[in-house]
């Protein structure tokens, strides 16, 4: 196929949809499809390189794809403190409202709220044990409902694996960030505890590919490292579903921008020059009163202590001493 070809195809209607799985094809081979918005029908193809030709746009990678450009490392950096990511929960995104109530109310269902935050009521289905939690704020013995927000990669986790390079605010920022959040049941939590994918896997097998698929995009997202045992761990469960993509919303991360530095203060004028004194005129002793004299201005006395000043006569001529 030219891009004649192809440009005529598109003139036609035909569009990239991404990777589909054909009911006969072998489950490790991905299955590449364009439709045609005009009669409904489809092209497959099973020819990566052929389907990026066609439609001139990639398919979305799979997580698999994904893992694979993630750096594999076994070094765990040591020093983690919970303190290191700020305050339990913060309001990052300026809604006035703690991450906490904002994840509940993204991720229950049938909501009822104490106020313009806080959510009262709600039901959960749980991603990790596959139950239905009916959730009633502060009433259980942990006081959460029976729900809990999950770093999906463990603070810890992040902290080993990349994180303690960053800072403060890069960590705060990840730890309220909605990407890395799931609202889940709180013992399941609490059994995950900051376990990585070749520690603990969600019961629920029907969401592991999405939970480790998560894991990657999160791990992608802030340029985390994984462990040759983890790797092994997430691959083994992306066996069972090849096709599996990363979730949406994997983009820059959101870091609080450093404040501006405090404008310099404008400099101080320079003070005007002080003016120059006049000159006091130079005083002379003994001298002759009518004699020649310099300069224009000088004060003179004579013996007997009278006083005069050189200047010339009314008619402007020459200096001579005169009295003042």
């Amino acid at each position: 196929m030219d891009a004649a070809e192809r440009d005529n195809l598109e003139r036609v209607g035909w569009r990239p949809e991404g990777v589909a799985w054909h009911v006969s094809t072998a489950a490790s081979v991905p299955v590449y499809r364009v439709y045609n918005q005009y009669t409904g029908e489809h092209l497959w193809t099973q020819d990566k390189t052929e389907y990026e030709f066609l439609t001139g746009v990639a398919p979305t990678p799979t997580a698999k794809d994904a893992l694979a450009q993630l750096t594999v490392s076994d070094y765990l950096a040591p020093g983690y403190e919970r303190e290191e990511f700020g305050k339990t929960w913060v309001d990052v995104d300026g809604n006035n409202c703690g991450t906490r109530d904002d994840i509940l109310a993204r991720d229950l269902t049938n909501i009822t709220k104490k106020d313009d935050c806080r959510v009262a009521t709600g039901t959960l289905n749980d991603p990790y044990t596959g139950t239905v939690i009916d959730f009633v704020r502060g009433t259980d013995g942990g006081n959460d409902g029976g729900v809990q927000i999950d770093h999906v990669v463990a603070l810890s986790n992040a902290w080993k694996s990349g994180a303690n390079g960053w800072t403060r605010d890069q960590r705060i920022a990840y730890a309220n960030d909605p990407y890395v959040l799931l609202a889940v049941d709180d013992q399941a939590n609490q059994d995950k505890s900051d376990s990585a994918a070749d520690k603990w896997l969600p019961s629920n097998t029907a969401y592991r590919c999405d939970y480790v698929a998560r894991q990657i995009g999160i791990k992608s997202k802030y340029k985390l490292t994984v462990t040759n045992t983890e790797r092994d761990a997430m691959n083994l469960v992306l066996a069972t579903c090849p096709a599996q993509t990363v979730p949406a919303g994997v983009g820059a991360p959101s870091v609080p921008a450093p404040p501006a530095p405090a404008p310099k203060p404008a400099p101080k004028p320079d003070p005007d020059p002080a003016p120059n004194p006049e000159p006091k005129p130079e005083v002379q002793y003994g001298i002759r009163p009518g004699a020649w004299c310099s300069p224009e201005g000088a004060i003179g006395y004579s013996a007997k202590g009278v006083q005069y000043v050189c200047r010339p006569s009314d008619s402007g001529k020459s200096l001579h001493w005169r009295r003042p």
